[in-house]
């Protein structure tokens, strides 16, 4: 053994005991701050978890909105029309045959797909969708629900009806949850004159239904069923509609 290794190991065995103890953590030690990382996680990760998935509902709306309206610049809005001069009921016109071929919607759903959709958004407009505020089940009405699986998973709707043209999208489709008005399920109109899609919360646009009353048709605090109506308007503003300090998507109830 050199003199310089000899010295060293002299100098390890010289420690004072308290020191070599001191060496590592005991098992309470480490028992501890396990607690205390485990508490800390359980506080923020809620927090961390609500945060993505909002993140994730504004980044799927703004795929959605944008693909709908590239669809509506080619889907031949002179159709429209035809339409409203009819004033039938249903969903099979010309125009929006036109739009969801444009919008590359799955003509030919799988018997799964059907099944899925007929159970989740229920055959009569009401329960398994619910409102903004997401405490009770929400009236889809007029605009109803979306009845197309599209390409990209999505699902879509648009039919004419209550003297008024609806287009409904779920922007991650029916098998992802909340499933609810304002979160992933969005109604717009067609403004019939100027024929163009417009969110419905927008003030100043042609026609009765705009659903503009903010407190009633986007609101946390709102009991009403067709609570989440008009949040597509504050969505597209990115603007919370309780909270003018906050996005729209933070403040996701």
């Amino acid at each position: 053994m050199s003199g310089a290794a000899a010295r060293c190991l002299v100098m390890t065995n010289s420690l004072h005991p308290s020191l070599k103890k001191r060496a590592a953590f005991t098992l309470a030690e480490v028992l501890i701050t396990l607690g205390i990382i485990g508490v800390v996680a359980a506080m923020t990760l809620p927090t961390v978890i609500a945060k993505y998935q909002h993140k994730a509902l504004e980044t799927a709306f703004k795929k959605t909105y944008s693909s709908i309206m590239q669809a509506m610049v080619f889907a031949e809005p002179d159709l429209i029309s035809d339409i409203t001069g009819g004033g039938v009921v249903g969903g099979n016109s010309e125009f929006y045959t036109k739009l969801w071929e444009r919008y590359n919607v799955v003509k030919n759903m799988t018997e799964k797909d059907k099944f899925a959709m007929d159970k989740i958004y229920s055959s009569n407009g009401v329960g398994n969708i619910k409102s903004y505020s997401k405490k009770q089940d929400a009236d889809v009405g007029c605009p109803q629900k979306p009845n197309l699986m599209a390409a990209d998973g999505t699902a879509v709707g648009g039919l004419y009806n209550c003297a008024g043209m609806w287009v409904s999208i779920d922007t991650n489709g029916p098998y992802k949850k909340p499933n609810a008005l304002g979160h992933d399920i969005f109604y717009f109109a067609i403004d019939t004159q100027k024929r163009q899609l417009f969110p419905l919360g927008m003030d100043k646009v042609t026609g009765y239904w705009n659903f503009s009353a903010q407190e009633r048709y986007c609101s946390r605090n709102s009991t009403d069923v067709k609570n989440g109506y008009g949040c597509t308007a504050f969505a597209l503003a990115n603007k919370c509609p309780d909270d003018e300090a906050k996005t729209y998507w933070d403040c996701l109830p």
